[in-house]
């Protein structure tokens, strides 16, 4: 039998649907009852690892010591004890700056346990004049809710421990669109002839593939580096995005700079580990891509790094999302276009997709987006025109 964990160890079982899952109290509710931090995994030893992970940083941080921080201060605290060992790098990077670029500015003066509602209200309506980095302008209301969600994990976790009676962020007011007369970014695509004007000098170079390819998909540029020959199936046509490419922090204790680039065993978010549907215009540039990719290989011999990825450097190494931009910049110019972001292609996907029939579920789906109201908030633009087209073919066929 498993050695019973004592007071304080938390406790760990296996669920009916074969997850293991582990939990700790964290203190008692409001009417009494007890509140507790749970963790799931899939393996018993990575659920254990999590538990131990929380009550390592638990105990690393006392009352005492915690009761005289700043706001500044805490944050680093929650940085360095809680956030490195519990979420995946590319999470940390963002909440790292986060915390240095905005909330250390606007409200790391200020004692912890005296940070109010109104002082993180104030802070959101100064970024939302000022808050750019360079000075122009003011951030976008997905970016501030962003920054309140890095916060509100922040203070939540100090509210847990007891470091705090109760988390500001919970009740403080997040500006929306309406709120700060804001109108919607609207999203650029490419016009129906400048799509095929980009489509026609898209060659067989990792670059010009991946353009091809992005615009038969509408995969993000990260999760487009990330594809390996093994995820993709000739035979049912299809597409697995599981992982993505990326220049992050490294922060190993023998790193020789802040950054590296390299894969990443995960994608944005859990919706967007998908499969795609290639269909036969896609496949068959894919086939021919591959076989001139091998001969390339045989021509390198041992001196070519083979990764198996799809979209790699001359050399097999992979190719790092800037130097992709780069070198999608210089096709758009070959193709005689103005400057599109490579995003304006996922976008154009997208858009033709809604425009060809495709249920808005359907795309949403293959965009990797946690929900359809995201891809209709996103792509409203397109929804007026197809509902008149459908109910002019609704008005045809009941005549």
């Amino acid at each position: 039998m498993a050695k019973k964990r004592g007071n304080g160890e938390g406790s760990i079982r296996q669920t009916k649907e074969g997850y293991w899952e582990a939990r700790i109290m964290i203190g008692y509710n409001e009417k009494g009852k007890p509140k507790y931090k749970v963790f799931s995994s899939k393996t018993r030893s990575e659920v254990s690892k999590k538990l131990s992970n929380y009550i390592s940083g638990k105990k690393a941080l006392t009352p005492e010591v915690v009761s005289q921080d700043t706001v500044a201060q805490w944050l680093q605290k929650w940085l360095d004890t809680y956030v490195a060992q519990n979420v995946k790098s590319s999470t940390r990077v963002s909440y790292e700056g986060i915390v240095k670029h905005q909330l250390i500015p606007q409200i790391g003066h200020i004692k912890l346990t005296q940070l109010k509602k109104s002082d993180i209200e104030n802070m959101y309506s100064t970024l939302l004049i000022n808050g750019r980095a360079d000075g122009k302008g003011g951030l976008a209301i997905k970016t501030l809710n962003n920054i309140a969600l890095c916060l509100h994990k922040a203070l939540q976790t100090a509210y847990e421990n007891e470091y705090i009676v109760k988390n500001p962020a919970s009740v403080a007011k997040v500006p929306t669109l309406k709120s700060a007369n804001k109108e919607k970014k609207e999203i650029k695509i490419l016009p129906r002839q400048e799509q095929k004007q980009l489509m026609a000098v898209c060659d067989n170079s990792p670059y010009g593939m991946g353009i091809f390819t992005t615009l038969y998909t509408g995969v993000r540029i990260a999760e487009l580096l990330g594809i390996m020959w093994s995820d993709i199936d000739f035979e049912k046509k299809t597409i697995s995005i599981s992982r993505q490419v990326n220049r992050v922090h490294d922060y190993s204790p023998n790193a020789t700079a802040q950054t590296r680039l390299g894969i990443q065993n995960d994608t944005k978010t859990k919706t967007s580990t998908r499969v795609i549907s290639m269909n036969d215009i896609l496949s068959e540039r894919l086939l021919q891509y591959k076989a001139e990719q091998a001969e390339h290989i045989r021509q390198w011999g041992k001196a070519y790094n083979d990764l198996g990825m799809v979209f790699a450097r001359e050399d097999g190494f992979y190719i790092d999302p800037v130097t992709f931009r780069d070198n999608y910049n210089k096709i758009l110019a070959k193709a005689g276009l103005d400057h599109y972001t490579f995003h304006a292609l996922r976008h154009t996907f997208a858009t033709r997709a809604l425009e060809a029939g495709i249920p808005i579920k359907v795309v949403s789906k293959i965009l990797g987006h946690a929900s359809v109201q995201i891809t209709m908030d996103t792509y409203q633009h397109v929804l007026p025109e197809l509902q008149n087209e459908a109910m002019n073919r609704i008005a045809e066929y009941m005549s």
